[in-house]
């Protein structure tokens, strides 16, 4: 690739801490991504501040945000709209706090977008490894995945897996509307964001290889349906999206608050 990584990717990390797990991931999520030298845009919302990265952040290339925010329910879709405006970079990776990928496979995910014209990639080949407790200690203590990549673990799904981490062409994202803010809490907003795309006609695609790995956390309530009416509000939201055709969602997509 003959542009700069740094040059032409941010990464966006929304956030709220619900665990010393949780914590404890966000921390090596950082440590992993910054030697690639890119800005890192880090937002917690909750209702007092967890995060501390002034020890991590020597190179200077997170800035961390801080808000304010009540809602029992974190509304990551709206945040990371907020932060995708913020990014000042052609490509955008939106990375959850417990998500590792190889920086090979961060490198074709970018090299996608930038010289093949994809709008959504995924730094994997769709494969999802969830680690044990013991695995991810041993990953925090080596920093390393290559033991991990060579055991070539069954993914959880038996699907491509189409979260934890992803890149979009900034301008092509937005364009489609970007995150669909109906989704609040969490629920099926990764598949929604991968239909959607395809839906209007922009190129989706996974890395040729490597898999996504996440670190152990236990499950609280950021990981869970916030309650049952959400829960049955983002499942008809999802099933609308996926029954629009191209027509329909351009003018669907028209309606949202920009």
């Amino acid at each position: 690739m003959e542009h700069n990584l740094k040059d032409i990717l941010t990464f966006v990390i929304p956030t709220r801490i619900d665990s010393e797990e949780r914590m404890r991931n966000l921390y090596a999520v950082l440590r992993w991504l910054m030697p690639l030298g890119c800005r890192i845009l880090l937002l917690e919302a909750d209702k007092k501040r967890h995060i501390r990265i002034e020890s991590l952040n020597d190179k200077g290339n997170i800035s961390y945000s801080f808000i304010n925010d009540l809602n029992p329910c974190f509304h990551r879709t709206r945040y990371i709209n907020q932060l995708l405006r913020a990014a000042k970079t052609k490509v955008v990776s939106v990375w959850d706090t417990d998500i590792i990928a190889d920086y090979s496979n961060i490198y074709e995910a970018v090299q996608l977008i930038v010289e093949q014209n994809a709008t959504l990639t995924y730094p994997y080949n769709g494969k999802y490894i969830m680690l044990t407790p013991d695995g991810t200690l041993d990953f925090l203590k080596k920093n390393s995945l290559e033991q991990w990549e060579e055991k070539n673990l069954a993914s959880v799904f038996k699907r491509p897996f189409c979260g934890g981490a992803y890149f979009v062409d900034k301008e092509h994202y937005l364009e489609i509307g970007g995150e669909n803010e109906f989704f609040t809490g969490w629920g099926p907003e990764d598949a929604e964001r991968l239909r959607r795309t395809q839906i209007m006609g922009y190129k989706t695609a996974w890395t040729s290889k490597g898999s996504a790995f996440h670190l152990w956390h236990p499950r609280n309530q950021n990981s869970s349906y916030f309650d049952e009416t959400t829960c049955i509000a983002v499942r008809k939201e999802f099933i609308k999206i996926c029954n629009m055709d191209y027509q329909e969602l351009h003018a669907y997509i028209n309606t949202w608050n920009k």
